[in-house]
């Protein structure tokens, strides 16, 4: 009883992030992404056959998936959580929400050790409450995993700097990190390096045990480096960053627009050395970088999709902000290296994500729990600065009411709300479509699917949501590889899919046609489909047509 008198408030805030991490975690977020089936499918492929969806078995430290190589850290969790619960929705996400809630637990060491108990208490019901840790928790994201092992292993290290054996466990969650998420790659070595500048004349006494460790460190990190020196760790890096991905093309269109314009007025060489890749890529990257520390980013616009993030808002709740700006003012004037150590996390993270572009709330959120410990810190500042008792429980009243209505209106929105906003983009329809297409399939020959919606990726929600036998996916598949060495998926049995809706006169008699909701009325057919998937708000996400009726057969 003692022990649970002690830490009431921590265990009350526990409790909160509990229900608003579990509570319908399997239908909100409405829909399941792309990558949340490729974790799922892979996850039922290993326990069915001990190998992936493309046959290598155990894979490790990545599995290839849509040909993106994710890291086998969350694929293992979620075959761990589908041999408890099964294939599911819910089993897939279990393993973030669990290590959301874990977060918010070790949110409250590290602040409590960084500054005092009451830090600790403010930054876990903070984290507990913020969307942008709600809404990873309550999706299958492999980020949402490294933040909680980021936290601890840094709890870990500080603890170490008393006691070198605790040094040990904080490298073995460092280098757990690697086997996550990319993002950790160039983050962790420069948090570590971070650390280590910092605490350095406490590590003096200390040193050959931290050298120890170092070395044990690196030497878990050896099964990654042929990965990471080949296309299937710097996949990623090649398929999206705008130095070498898709985004390059338009930003050479338009250094050679600029060139052009600038030629006629001053010499060749003057324009080329004003306007080259290599300024533009710098600029680019500077702009990128200071967009994504950007309060606007943080506050105001966030992710208009909702991918990851709670859509048409601000990663954090609008009263987070005064308290963030004391909080940061205060922290400078303190000069500490708790202090210092916070500050240089965040301007660390951004460093990575950069290099793709701006706002991406699953690159970003390993900031979490960084802006809540140091909006803690503006809120402990201010009661200590406030004098009257009477002020103190007036300000207390007011911040309760305000985070009240703030998070009740969050939760609306998230109940209400965003389903009808980010359906499309959450991938919501694909359960219906599939169950409709799978209970028809043995009357028809040919079943077409238009994959002009998706990026060539519907393969993956019918092989999830019917089960697929694996040994059957791989030994029925027709496939390739495109340009960008994705996997592109043709063929499952009867399933063919298309880049667009395939000409009427192509498809063999006695057909089903589906195609997403924009193309058929593009396609402007001249009878009614047979089947239909809406969104919540009624627009239309999916129709599939009878080939022969289509033709008039």
């Amino acid at each position: 009883m003692k022990l649970v008198r002690e830490n009431f408030f921590l265990l009350v805030i526990i409790l909160v992030a509990v229900s608003l991490r579990f509570i319908n975690l399997d239908t909100i977020p409405i829909g399941f992404n792309d990558d949340e089936a490729a974790f799922g499918y892979n996850a039922y492929s290993i326990l069915k056959t001990g190998r992936d969806e493309w046959g290598r078995f155990l894979p490790f430290p990545v599995f290839e998936s849509f040909g993106d190589w994710k890291l086998v850290g969350y694929l293992y969790l979620t075959v761990i959580s589908q041999f408890v619960f099964g294939i599911s929705e819910f089993a897939t996400r279990f393993p973030s929400a669990v290590f959301g809630i874990m977060s918010v637990f070790a949110t409250y060491f590290l602040a409590k050790e960084l500054f005092n108990r009451n830090v600790g208490l403010i930054s876990a019901f903070l984290l507990a409450i913020s969307p942008w840790s709600i809404i990873a928790s309550r999706n299958a994201f492999e980020s949402d995993i490294l933040i909680f092992f980021i936290v601890i292993s840094t709890y870990f290290f500080l603890k170490g700097l008393k006691n070198g054996k605790y040094l040990t466990f904080a490298f073995i969650g460092f280098a757990i990190c690697f086997y996550i998420y990319r993002s950790s790659w160039l983050f962790i070595p420069l948090f570590i390096s971070t650390l280590i500048y910092l605490y350095r004349e406490k590590f003096r006494r200390i040193w050959p045990i931290l050298t120890k460790n170092l070395i044990f460190f690196v030497i878990l990190l050896t099964p990654l480096i042929p990965t990471v020196l080949t296309f299937k760790g710097q996949s990623r890096f090649f398929q999206e960053s705008f130095i070498t991905g898709v985004q390059r093309s338009g930003i050479i269109d338009e250094i050679n627009a600029r060139r052009g314009s600038c030629q006629s007025r001053l010499p060749v060489f003057t324009c080329s050395l004003i306007y080259n890749k290599y300024t533009f890529f710098l600029s680019t990257y500077l702009n990128n970088y200071f967009s994504n520390l950007s309060p606007e980013t943080y506050f105001v616009r966030g992710n208009y999709t909702g991918y990851q993030s709670a859509p048409l808002r601000g990663f954090f709740y609008s009263f987070e902000l005064p308290l963030l700006i004391i909080g940061l003012i205060s922290l400078l004037k303190v000069r500490s290296d708790a202090a210092k150590l916070v500050l240089f996390w965040i301007l660390i993270v951004p460093i990575g994500p950069s290099i793709t572009g701006v706002g991406n709330p699953g690159r970003l959120n390993i900031l979490m729990p960084a802006p809540q410990i140091i909006a803690a810190y503006g809120t402990v500042t201010v009661f200590t600065l406030i004098r009257s008792s009477l002020l103190k429980r007036l300000l207390g009243v007011l911040m309760t009411i305000i985070i009240l209505f703030s998070l009740s209106r969050f939760l609306a929105d998230m109940l209400y709300y965003y389903p009808k906003i980010s359906a499309r983009y959450q991938r919501y329809g694909y359960k219906q479509l599939f169950d409709y297409l799978e209970s028809q399939k043995h009357a028809y020959k040919q079943i077409a699917i238009s994959r002009k919606g998706d990026d060539a990726k519907q393969y993956i929600h019918y092989l999830f949501y019917e089960k697929y036998d694996p040994q059957n996916f791989l030994n029925s598949t027709v496939r390739y590889r495109d340009q960008g060495k994705w996997q592109v998926v043709e063929k499952i049995g009867k399933f063919s899919f298309y880049p667009s809706a395939p000409g009427l006169e192509t498809l063999p008699a006695n057909s089903l046609l589906a195609v997403e909701g924009t193309e058929a009325k593009e396609l402007l057919f001249p009878i009614n489909p047979v089947f239909i998937v809406n969104d919540p708000k009624g627009d239309r996400l999916f129709e599939v047509y009878d080939v022969d009726l289509l033709r008039g057969d």
